[in-house]
């Protein structure tokens, strides 16, 4: 995946919906983002031609109408983008950028649990 562009933020957008139903027709993609935004139809066809030439999504034309199914596991993507914040803003430092991240909200009990077993197991 090293030679994929990133995803700009209305792309992410994008993925984010397909990641949580899929496949997607563009009228069902519109009608979703029209609730978090306003956006033209032709808008999210724009993006979705370029995400399928960036690789980010696939698309099925064996209908008439032409179903979009994301080409990227969103661990990948968020892998990427974490990799890239911690490059670009903490000097490489994922332990700098996860600190920064706890330190910014009160973590829940079970988060805390989650990170001990974490931390448990590196030391291992």
């Amino acid at each position: 995946m090293p030679d994929l562009p990133m995803p700009s933020e209305a792309q992410l957008e994008i993925l984010d919906l397909l990641w949580q139903q899929q496949p997607a027709t563009v009228q069902d993609l519109h009608e979703r983002l029209a609730d978090r935004r306003q956006v033209s139809y032709n808008t999210v066809l724009t993006q979705l031609q370029r995400m399928a030439k960036a690789g980010f999504v696939l698309r099925n034309t064996e209908q008439r109408t032409h179903t979009y199914v994301a080409a990227l596991r969103r661990e990948q993507v968020e892998h990427r983008l974490f990799d890239r914040l911690a490059d670009t803003a903490f000097g490489g430092s994922k332990i700098n950028l996860a600190l920064r991240a706890l330190g910014n909200e009160t973590p829940t009990a079970q988060e805390l649990d989650e990170l001990q077993e974490w931390i448990n197991r590196q030391k291992k």
